[in-house]
């Protein structure tokens, strides 16, 4: 496993334990019945040095939730055609996104994370998420009965990624 693909996933590793990530951490308004798959994702993009923008509302990430990362990568970014080769990718080292919409509620996105053991289709791509539960799993695991509307996508670094 190359540096870029080792520094991935101690990113990972890093954001997943935040607190402010965790589930239940209370909003501006003070609900605790949220999750913040959208800050993590948005803060280990930044630690990496990917071009986070390119899923950004306007306002920032204050103003953007997981339905509006979708909405921003359909747009700005780069779609990878399918689940194995964004686990390629990943364990390449590059910054790959997983988005998944949902009409009848918050959607849901991570970070598809290196896998030492490489891509297996019945295993699928393995992502580093928070959610309803942090930590790094199979997509199947973090994106439950979103996962069959799951889309990748390539996000560049600013500047040439560290590592």
């Amino acid at each position: 496993m190359n540096e870029k693909a080792k520094q991935i996933i101690d990113v990972i590793n890093e954001v997943i334990i935040m607190p402010d990530v965790q589930a239940g951490f209370p909003d501006a308004n003070g609900n605790t019945n949220v999750t913040w798959c959208n800050r993590a994702l948005h803060r280990m993009l930044t630690l990496l040095g990917g071009q986070v923008s390119l899923l950004l509302e306007p306002r920032g990430i204050n103003w953007t939730n997981a339905n509006a990362m979708v909405r921003n990568a359909r747009v700005n970014a780069q779609r990878i055609p399918d689940a194995k080769m964004a686990q390629e990718r990943a364990n390449a080292g590059d910054l790959i996104v997983v988005v998944a919409p949902n009409t009848a509620g918050p959607g849901h996105v991570a970070l598809v994370c290196p896998d030492a053991e490489g891509y297996a289709e019945n295993r699928g791509p393995l992502i580093g998420q928070a959610g309803s539960r942090n930590g790094i799993m199979r997509v199947s695991q973090g994106f439950a009965h979103l996962t069959s509307f799951a889309e990748y996508y390539y996000i560049p670094c600013e500047h040439g990624c560290a590592a």
